[in-house]
């Protein structure tokens, strides 16, 4: 694959070499007794359900609205109706917004007014999880003995070392000549999709076209086209810039040889990594190896529950 291995964590590129630089992912703190917590999730987005997956995951009890999660886990069951969703819980999780979603869109959603009494059948003395907190939802919660937690504080951190590294790279790019805004570009994913790199590509004005496997994703990044990994030698010709977060051999000789000259390839995968730079320099292509930066760019679901499930963890312990 034409790579240089060593045994640190950094990036190299074809036109200037490596840098070490370490990089490390939150960790998830673990509460010592998750199968005592019993917890809804209210929102119903790609985000509401990573979420309400790592918690099953951890050992939680879980709740959800709307249809069952795909694939099903035993311990998360689903209803159509607030209502059924916190009864009885400890925990509710209100509906997260990813970065970026529009501040109109966030203010104009009211907690207090969307579950109205629902919320009034968690167990006593239970916990409502937010973003944020105001004034109108802490009364509406003390009104139904619930005490309202934020996470914004505690997850603002993490999504700033992420977009620092989005930052870092797409410098990077534009050095490299390409221009994103109205660029058609492919990020190559497996079951870690990076949906951070892909909402700042959007808001960065590319068209982005999403290669994986997985399925379920149709309709997760708005405006985004989800295609199969089968499909690349094909849409190759028309892709500005490929951004492959693959470990292993994805963009080889067809993939290379079907881009366009101007076109620009990013390898953000750590050894073996996914391209092959050797046949790239060969061709002509623009490359980069990015190697680490997604380190610091975890999952939003990833990133999430790794401040809300610790938040979580602390109260048990707290009350335990």
């Amino acid at each position: 694959m034409g790579r240089m291995d060593s045994d640190w964590e950094g990036e190299y590129d074809n036109a200037t070499g490596c840098r070490n630089t370490v990089y490390t992912a939150p960790q998830t703190v673990v509460a010592p007794q998750w199968a005592n917590v019993t917890l809804g999730v209210l929102g119903t987005q790609r985000l509401d359900r990573a979420i309400a997956r790592n918690a099953a995951t951890a050992g939680a009890k879980v709740a959800i609205l709307g249809a069952p999660l795909q694939p099903k886990l035993r311990t998360v069951a689903a209803y159509p109706d607030p209502a059924s969703v916190v009864k009885g819980a400890r925990y509710a999780i209100l509906p997260v917004s990813a970065p970026g979603q529009s501040a109109q869109a966030s203010a104009s959603f009211a907690p207090e007014r969307a579950y109205g009494s629902a919320l009034g059948g968690m167990s006593a003395g239970a916990h409502l999880i937010a973003p944020r907190t105001d004034a109108a939802l802490t009364r509406h919660a003390a009104a139904l003995g619930l005490t309202v937690h934020s996470y914004e504080d505690g997850l603002r951190p993490i999504l700033d070392a992420a977009s620092e590294a989005m930052d870092e790279l797409f410098v990077r790019v534009e050095k490299a000549g390409t221009q994103l805004q109205g660029s058609r570009v492919c990020v190559i994913a497996s079951e870690r999709i990076p949906d951070l790199l892909i909402l700042r590509l959007s808001s960065a004005g590319a068209r982005v076209h999403l290669a994986t496997n997985e399925r379920g994703l149709d309709d997760a990044f708005p405006g985004v086209t989800v295609l199969p990994l089968s499909d690349l030698p094909v849409k190759s010709p028309k892709f500005d810039a490929i951004f492959s977060t693959i470990n292993g051999p994805v963009v080889d000789a067809r993939e290379l040889g079907s881009l366009p000259d101007h076109a620009l390839v990013v390898d953000l995968a750590d050894p073996p990594g996914s391209v092959d730079f050797q046949l790239a320099k060969q061709l002509g292509r623009k490359a980069i190896w990015a190697r680490g930066i997604m380190r610091r760019v975890p999952p939003l679901g990833q990133a999430y529950w790794s401040v809300i499930g610790g938040l979580i963890a602390s109260l048990e312990q707290n009350e335990s």
